[in-house]
C-alpha cells in the first residue's frame, strides 16, 4: 500500500499535482467519427410507427419508474484508485529465433524491480519475465492523451536462448551491447500487445477541460476485469517516470468501423444474421458492464475492435459508476455491491461521439439512466449494420436523419428499399425511442425476440489490415 501511495504521489507530481477530475468533462471528443453515407434522400410526409410486435407505450408501468422513483438523482460513485507498477524504456538483448542471431532492441518497454529489491536497474532486469518492444515499421497512433504503439511481447530466457545447440552468434546486431555472457537475454514472441501511452503533461494540460479521463479510464479497466470475452482488460499499468503505458491485447482485425466501410463498399449493409452475430457479443459485453456498475457512455462502431470473430468493446475513458441508493442510509449512494435500487444520474456534460449520442445526453439538460443510455448508442450501432448507412449528425429533430430514425423509421427503410423482418425494425424502434422511459433495457433487448435465433459466424470477416486504433476510436 505504500508503494502504491508513493507511486500515485509520483504521478500526480509528474502531471503537475493532477488530481483526478469529477466523473463526467464538459467537453466531449471531436465529431469524426461517422460512417460515410451509402444513400441520400429527400424525406417528406409523416413516416408510419406500426408494428405487429407489442408496443412498448401499451405496458402501463416500466423498469425506469423504480429508477426514478429510488431517490433524487446523484453523482457517479468515483472509482478505485488506479494500480500501477514502475516501468522503465531502455536497450535490451534479444535472440530472433528466426535468424539465430543477437540484437539489440531499443526503447523497451518493461517493469522496474529496482526500487522494490533494492537492486541496480542493471541487475534487476534480470527479474522481468516479459517486456514490450515497439515495432519499429508500424507508425505511432494519436491519440487525445498521447499515442499508441503496436508492441512485440520479449519473453526473458531462463538462459542464453541460442544455448541448446550453440549454433548462434551471440555478437549483437548493435555496438551499443555488451554482449558479455551475463547479460540479460530476451527471446521474440508471436504475440503482440497494444501499448497506450498516456502524456503526463499532455495530461495535465487537458485536466478538467476534457471528458477523457486516463486515470478513470485506468481506473474503470481494472474494476472490470480482464475476463470477459467481449470487454477489452488490461494486461499491466506502468509509470516510466513520464508517461503513463497502459499495456492491453491487441486485437489484430481491425474495428467494426471498418467492417462497415468494407459492407458499404459491397452496396449493402450487414444482412440480419451476421449483424446479429456481432452485435450479440456486443450486448454480452456491455452487459458485463452494467453488472459491474459501469456506463460507458462512448458505445460506437470504432470503440468495438475486431480479432478473428471476436469483437471486443474498448475505451473506457469516458466511463462512469452507476450510484445506487444505500440501504442503511437512503440519503447517500453507493455502488452496485453494496446498493440496492439504481438511481438515476446528474448532467455529466455533452460526451461521446455525435453520431451516437443519445438525446438525453445532448440535451444536458435533467438526468438520466446509465444504462439507458447505453442502450441507445447500441441501436444507433445495430442502425449502421443493418442498413449500411450512417447515423445522424446530431441527435436533435432539426436534424433529418435523426428525426427520420426516431419517428419514422418503417417509411425511411421503406423509401431505401430496405426490407428489414418485423423483429428486427421493432427492436430497433425500441432502442432508439427518445423517451428513455419508453426505450427498452438492456434485459429487454437481450431478450427480444430477433435474438432468438443462432447464427454461425460470419463467412465475410476482414482480414487483418496493418495495424490500426487497436485501443481506442478515431479522434
Amino acid at each position: 500500500m505504500a508503494e502504491q501511495d508513493a507511486m500515485m504521489e509520483e504521478v500526480t507530481s509528474a502531471m503537475g499535482d493532477m488530481q483526478m477530475p469529477e466523473p463526467g468533462g464538459t467537453e466531449g471528443r471531436p465529431n469524426n467519427a461517422q460512417v460515410s453515407p451509402r444513400r441520400h434522400h429527400v424525406l417528406t410526409g409523416n413516416g408510419s410507427a406500426s408494428s405487429p410486435l407489442r408496443s412498448i407505450e401499451a405496458k402501463p408501468s416500466r423498469p425506469l419508474d423504480a429508477v426514478i422513483a429510488a431517490g433524487p438523482a446523484a453523482p457517479p460513485i468515483e472509482f478505485p484508485s488506479p494500480k500501477f507498477e514502475r516501468g522503465r524504456r531502455d536497450h535490451v538483448l534479444v535472440y530472433v529465433e528466426h535468424t539465430r542471431t543477437h540484437q539489440v532492441a531499443k526503447n523497451v518497454l518493461f517493469r522496474d524491480y529496482s526500487r522494490e529489491y533494492g537492486e541496480t536497474p542493471e541487475k534487476a532486469l534480470s527479474r522481468v519475465k516479459q517486456a514490450y518492444w515497439p515495432m519499429p515499421y508500424k507508425e505511432r497512433i494519436n491519440t487525445i492523451m498521447g499515442h499508441v504503439e503496436i508492441c512485440v511481447v520479449l519473453t526473458r530466457c531462463a538462459m542464453d536462448c541460442s544455448d541448446e545447440d550453440g549454433t548462434s552468434d551471440h555478437s549483437p546486431s548493435d555496438d551499443s551491447s555488451s554482449g558479455e555472457e551475463d547479460d540479460v537475454v530476451f527471446q521474440v514472441t508471436d504475440r503482440h500487445v497494444a501499448v497506450k501511452v498516456n502524456y503526463s503533461r499532455r495530461m495535465e494540460r487537458y485536466r478538467g477541460r476534457h471528458a477523457e479521463n486516463p486515470l478513470q479510464e485506468i481506473a474503470a479497466m481494472q474494476l472490470i476485469g480482464n475476463e470477459h470475452p467481449h470487454v477489452m482488460g488490461v494486461i499491466e499499468v506502468l509509470f516510466d517516470g513520464s508517461n503513463l503505458n497502459v499495456v492491453m491485447p491487441y486485437a489484430g482485425s481491425g474495428d467494426l468501423f471498418q467492417m462497415l466501410q468494407d459492407s458499404q463498399e459491397r452496396g449493402t449493409g450487414f444482412s440480419e444474421p451476421e449483424a446479429r452475430y456481432w452485435f450479440r457479443q456486443i450486448m454480452d459485453g456491455v452487459k458485463h458492464l452494467h453488472n459491474k456498475g459501469v456506463c460507458h457512455r462512448d458505445l460506437s462502431p470504432e470503440n468495438v475492435m475486431i480479432d478473428s470473430n471476436n469483437s471486443l468493446i474498448i475505451d473506457m475513458g469516458m466511463a462512469i459508476r452507476i450510484p445506487y441508493s444505500d440501504p442503511q442510509h437512503p440519503n447517500r449512494v453507493v455502488d452496485i455491491t453494496k446498493g440496492t435500487a439504481k438511481r438515476m444520474i446528474a448532467p455529466q456534460g455533452t460526451c461521446g461521439k455525435l453520431p451516437y449520442m443519445s438525446p438525453e445526453i445532448y440535451r444536458n439538460r435533467t438526468p438520466f439512466d446509465g444504462g439507458a443510455v447505453d442502450v441507445w448508442t447500441c441501436g444507433t450501432i445495430l442502425f449502421c449494420m443493418v442498413t449500411g448507412n450512417r447515423s445522424y449528425s446530431r441527435p436533435h429533430d432539426s436534424d433529418a436523419q435523426y428525426y427520420w430514425m426516431t419517428h419514422g423509421l418503417p417509411r425511411l427503410l421503406h423509401d431505401w428499399n430496405i426490407e428489414l423482418t418485423s423483429e428486427c425494425v421493432h427492436l430497433l424502434k425500441n432502442m432508439l425511442q427518445v423517451d428513455p422511459r419508453l426505450r427498452l433495457t438492456l434485459d429487454e433487448v437481450i431478450h427480444h425476440p430477433w435474438f432468438h435465433h443462432h447464427d454461425a459466424p460470419p463467412v465475410h470477416t476482414i482480414s487483418p489490415p496493418p495495424p490500426r486504433r487497436p485501443v481506442s476510436g478515431k479522434k
